[in-house]
């Protein structure tokens, strides 16, 4: 709008200028034209004749007022002077004889103020009609855009708006006749692009069922996989019992001490293992055991299996919770624990010696598991070494920690013995 306004403004100081000077000139013209009248007609006396171009010359556009001033001093006018008005006054020379002889003077003025206000009209007028012009063009050209562009636009932005993914509908036509212009390849890509959508939408949706039907026969397969575990496990577990039990009543029957013992011995291992099977069908998890929960109770059955009534020795339990270990890291640890509680309750407490026996677990700080048996019993003789001096539940321990579970076995003694052993809980990965 500043741009216009100032074309619009030059334009006009253009024009008012030209259109001045030209004006100015064209009475310069008029005078230099009729100057060689005025001329004859002052060297003939010819007053009639002069007064009659006098007159003439003042009925010119933009002259109010006009004289011929002869040498006598007469004076020959027409129209009236204005203080506002540009004078000019010229001296009338006649050739003669090779001289210019003066004969009078030509005073003539120009009415500025009604050339500038005719001109200023005119260009006034003049930018009116541009200007309307112009707004006509402008509204013809606003109506056609409407037409031809803008409103094709909204009915694209109205089908985009009411776009619902997924749900089919009529693809966009426009209310015009098919140019294979922009609007219309612009329709033909917005039909284009839902047909894809819908296509990915579909697609989507076949590849989401397909995987909801092989989540649900995967977890199908995963329950029958895990009440199966749990069957094996329970199995596992009575065919142990079952075992036990049957090696329980041989020693019933039999008469000799040292076979009983044995067979005890056995049923103690044996039922270490079951125990493990146990809490794995208990668990949520088939494939790990709390290992705190599982000492408590393997502690529980040596007692019951082992310590008589009015037997003065206890066994001591001090379990971390939350340890979980795999099946081939429990069994081997339980194991190893069993023989060590049972050593202690065999070698450590002579004639009926009363006494007790602390069993702990836990963690270290670099994520190592510790299990530890002591007592206050008799302690180990001196110069006791495992391998040499070992039995087979000692030997047996040490198979389990050092080549099974990779582990270490250390012993102290003195007044009571001390058993550390030390493995790491993530040995084995686990297979289910």
């Amino acid at each position: 709008m500043i741009l216009v306004i100032l074309a619009a403004t030059l334009q006009y100081i253009g024009r008012y200028y030209g259109r001045t000077e030209s004006a100015i000139m064209a009475i310069e013209n008029l005078r230099k034209a009729q100057t060689p009248a005025l001329l004859s007609a002052l060297w003939s006396s010819d007053t009639e004749q002069l007064r009659i171009l006098v007159e003439g010359m003042g009925l010119y556009p933009y002259i109010n007022f006009i004289s011929v001033t002869d040498q006598q001093g007469r004076i020959f006018f027409a129209g009236g002077m204005k203080d506002t008005s540009r004078t000019e006054r010229h001296v009338l020379r006649y050739p003669y004889a090779g001289r210019e002889i003066p004969l009078g003077t030509l005073d003539f003025q120009i009415d500025t103020e009604r050339l500038a206000a005719d001109v200023r009209s005119e260009i006034l007028l003049s930018l009116g009609v541009q200007s309307l012009l112009m707004i006509l063009a402008s509204l013809l050209t606003f109506l056609l855009f409407e037409r031809m562009v803008t409103r094709h636009l909204g009915r694209l932005a109205e089908h985009l708006n009411s776009f619902v993914p997924g749900k089919a509908r009529a693809p966009l036509r426009l209310s015009k006749r098919p140019r294979g212009d922009e609007l219309d390849l612009l329709a033909d890509s917005l039909n284009t692009l839902e047909r894809s959508l819908l296509e990915a939408r579909a697609e989507e949706t076949r590849a989401l069922e397909n995987l909801r039907e092989s989540e649900s026969a995967l977890r199908q397969s995963l329950r029958e996989k895990e009440i199966l575990l749990q069957e094996v496990y329970h199995r596992t577990k009575n065919n142990m019992q079952v075992i036990a039990s049957l090696l329980e009543m041989q020693a019933m029957m039999s008469e000799d001490a040292t076979t009983q013992e044995t067979l005890k011995e056995m049923v103690g291992r044996i039922r270490s293992m079951a125990l493990v099977h146990k809490k794995l069908y208990e668990s949520k998890d088939l494939s790990r055991i709390d290992l705190g929960e599982y000492v408590g109770e393997l502690v529980d059955g040596i007692r019951s299996g082992f310590l008589r009534s009015g037997t003065g020795v206890e066994i001591q339990v001090e379990a971390e919770r939350g340890i979980v270990s795999l099946l081939d890291t429990a069994i081997p640890c339980g194991l190893a624990l069993n023989e060590l509680i049972v050593n202690s309750l065999k070698h450590a407490f002579p004639a009926n010696r009363s006494g007790s026996i602390r069993v702990g677990l836990g963690r270290r700080e670099d994520g190592t598991i510790e299990v530890r048996v002591e007592d206050d019993g008799i302690g180990l003789p001196p110069g006791f070494d495992i391998e040499r001096n070992g039995r087979l539940g000692l030997r047996t321990v040490v198979s389990l920690i050092e080549y099974q579970l990779h582990g270490t076995l250390e012993y102290h003694f003195g007044e009571g013995t001390v058993w550390i052993n030390a493995f790491k809980g993530d040995l084995y990965q686990s297979r289910v």
